[in-house]
């Protein structure tokens, strides 16, 4: 039994490690696709390339902060401004989950957004920078109680179907991963 579990264990452990080894190489990647872009003067293909690297998110990867702080650099560009900006927002929003880890970047890319889109007649509808500001607000978030709850289905669903694999009276693991299947749903549905 001890076995089993070190062996599952080491089996995580390292699909773990081998997600997390791909995100910084295409993390790096994108980065220096992006530095070389800037060489090139390409100031828009970069601020794709750097946003890509940016959203291949894993806390403490150096190419993420890299990229924020590329991303940041060329908001001083009013050519490029509203698009690095957008870049940014983009980021901090595909990575967020139960938290969001790049909240104060995201917070000010949505009022530098605002104010670049009032003032600018040609963008949006030309609504006041108040206007702008409530609806960059909204954004479809998962409520984290729901995100909970579809984690933990997850969880019970993987863990009893490996269970059920392992038993042959298999009445309580089918039941596990019954439960664990209807919190998926639910946590999904009120996401």
């Amino acid at each position: 039994m001890k076995r089993s579990a070190l062996a599952c264990a080491a089996i995580v452990l390292a699909g773990l490690a081998a997600a997390a080894i791909r995100i910084v190489y295409e993390g790096r990647g994108a980065l220096a696709e992006g530095e070389s872009a800037l060489g090139r003067g390409d100031k828009r293909g970069a601020i794709v390339a750097f946003e890509a690297a940016a959203r291949w998110y894993l806390p403490g990867a150096p190419h993420v902060a890299d990229a924020y702080a590329e991303l940041r650099a060329l908001t001083a560009d009013p050519a490029v401004a509203l698009p690095a900006w957008r870049a940014i927002r983009t980021a901090a929003l595909a990575c967020r989950w139960l938290v969001t880890p790049h909240g104060d970047d995201l917070a000010a890319a949505n009022a530098a957004i605002a104010k670049l889109s009032a003032a600018d007649p040609g963008v949006g509808s030309g609504g006041t920078e108040a206007w702008h500001a409530t609806r960059l607000e909204r954004t479809s978030a998962p409520r984290p109680a729901a995100a909970a709850l579809a984690v933990i289905g997850i969880a019970l669903w993987i863990g009893a179907a490996i269970a059920l694999a392992r038993r042959r009276p298999a009445r309580m693991p089918a039941v596990v991963m019954a439960i664990g299947v209807a919190l998926w749903a639910v946590g999904l549905y009120n996401a």
